[in-house]
């Protein structure tokens, strides 16, 4: 199940996410080993990165030249929230504001406060590790349940990979009602179309209108993964998301999500018959480093797995 606060912390909820004694920025850029990362609110910066747009906006690494993802748009970025209704703000999380603190020079802290249709309250911390990893950390808190009818909260992140060669991901898993396991490449081809793969062990099915209007999020492929973890190719690079715990995560990919030729590689969380008030959380780690093969990603997500007592 996914993680949730104890009965002690439950009672220290009637606090805020937000952070205190730290100054709000626009703009936060980290270094740390083999990687250069730009965080940003959801607000525009520079030339280039428009508004309404959050999470990582520039990721580079020392062996490619170019940030993997769309110079205009962002990656791990807050898309949607939805509870199965189509949604009068298509891009909440994306609208209303947000707040980026700097925690130290490998962490920053990107705050938002309940936003005005679902009510939910979050702080995602990111968190640079040697030699090419992204710790994220999310912590959300739904604070009210009338925007959510259908007994279920949903979540969306989007990366926009600006113009790879290869726009597929690539999983663990098989057609769905087979047991046979092996690498799936996975692709769309269309926007909207066979988009979102599930778990094996985890697929419990919720309610979409048959208006829903996020529709990444509503339509299924024919393929089910067995682990919690998806790569995707940048030229001579890789980018691996994995996730802790697995119950309630969901891939989704478009084919020119971020524009013609720019792939999106993204993600849902789904919280099932949830409380009011209660924190929820969930881990992730993004490795980006160059690709030497599917087989040494599969070893890196089984040695994130070990290192943080995940079974």
């Amino acid at each position: 199940m996914l993680i949730s606060c104890n009965n002690l912390e439950k009672s220290l909820l009637s606090r805020s996410l937000k952070p205190t004694d730290l100054q709000a920025q626009k703009v936060v850029r980290l270094n740390r080993g083999e990687l250069d990362v730009v965080f940003a609110d959801n607000s525009s910066y520079g030339a280039q990165h428009l508004a309404k747009y959050n999470g990582i906006a520039e990721l580079y690494h020392s062996a490619q030249d170019s940030s993997i993802f769309v110079p205009a748009y962002a990656g791990f970025n807050l898309e949607h929230i939805f509870g199965g209704d189509s949604l009068t703000e298509l891009f909440e999380p994306r609208v209303h504001p947000m707040e980026l603190y700097q925690l130290s020079d490998t962490e920053v802290l990107l705050y938002q406060s309940a936003t005005p249709f679902s009510a939910v309250e979050s702080l995602t911390k990111f968190q640079l590790v040697e030699p090419h990893y992204i710790d994220v950390t999310l912590r959300l808190i739904i604070l009210d349940d009338t925007f959510f009818k259908h007994n279920y909260a949903g979540f969306f992140w989007a990366s926009y990979i600006h113009g790879p060669s290869d726009r597929k991901i690539y999983f663990q898993g098989s057609k769905v009602d087979m047991d046979s396991i092996g690498w799936v490449s996975a692709y769309s081809n269309e926007h909207g179309s066979e988009s979102t793969h599930l778990s094996k062990q985890h697929k419990t099915p919720v309610y979409f209108a048959t208006n829903f209007n996020a529709t990444l999020a509503s339509h299924f492929s024919n393929y089910e993964y067995l682990e919690p973890f998806y790569y995707g190719r940048f030229h001579n690079m890789v980018l691996a998301f994995m996730f802790n715990p697995a119950n309630g995560i969901r891939f989704s990919q478009s084919p020119t999500g971020g524009g013609d030729k720019n792939p999106a590689w993204d993600f849902q969380l789904i919280i099932p018959v949830f409380e009011v008030g209660k924190e929820y959380s969930f881990q992730a780690r993004l490795m980006y480093m160059e690709f030497e093969g599917a087989e040494e990603v599969h070893e890196e997500y089984y040695k994130w797995k070990s290192s943080i007592g995940y079974e």
